[in-house]
């Protein structure tokens, strides 16, 4: 087997791009769902191209199914107050962008210096040990326990976004 990628790969390769793009440029939303659920299985296919076949398996459950679901119910549900949406982002765009840079700003700066040390790298892992349920366990409670559990607290936030936002027209 020499180090060069297989046909497969480069397939899997050309429509996760080509799709990436089509989820950026779409104009309409369900457009752009679709172009998603594409870059999804595409990613699948690399991974199990990379003989991570439970890494493959649930990123088509989790993401493809029960994620781009929820995709598709909000993008249906909010169609009608998209126009309404827009008038709102327009007057709030400067002063949005401007909370943004700060927050992420303050929280780069509070996360390189509370949790610098956290981070530690043991190597890559062993070939064999790739994409198993043991190593992928072992990486997201133990190595990136806090990245995992911020990442856990930013969807939760989100979350109680959307039912905020959804029970404020009520």
């Amino acid at each position: 087997m020499s180090g060069l990628p297989n046909v497969a790969e480069w397939v899997f390769g050309a429509i996760l791009i080509l799709s990436s793009l089509g989820v950026i440029l779409a104009r309409k939303p369900i457009y752009a769902s679709l172009s998603f659920l594409l870059t999804l299985l595409a990613l699948a296919g690399l991974y199990q191209q990379l003989s991570a076949p439970f890494i493959a398996v649930m990123q088509v459950l989790v993401y493809a199914g029960a994620i781009l679901v929820i995709f598709m119910f909000v993008i249906v549900l909010f169609q009608d107050a998209h126009e309404k949406m827009e008038r709102i982002r327009a007057k709030s765009a400067p002063f949005l962008l401007f909370a943004a840079g700060g927050l992420f700003l303050f929280t780069l700066l509070f996360l390189s210096t509370r949790f610098f040390y956290l981070t530690t790298s043991n190597g890559p892992p062993e070939a064999e040990a790739f994409g198993s349920v043991e190593t992928l366990g072992k990486a997201l409670y133990a190595d990136f326990f806090f990245p995992f559990e911020a990442v856990t607290l930013l969807f939760l936030m989100a979350v109680i976004g959307v039912v905020f936002i959804a029970r404020k027209g009520e």
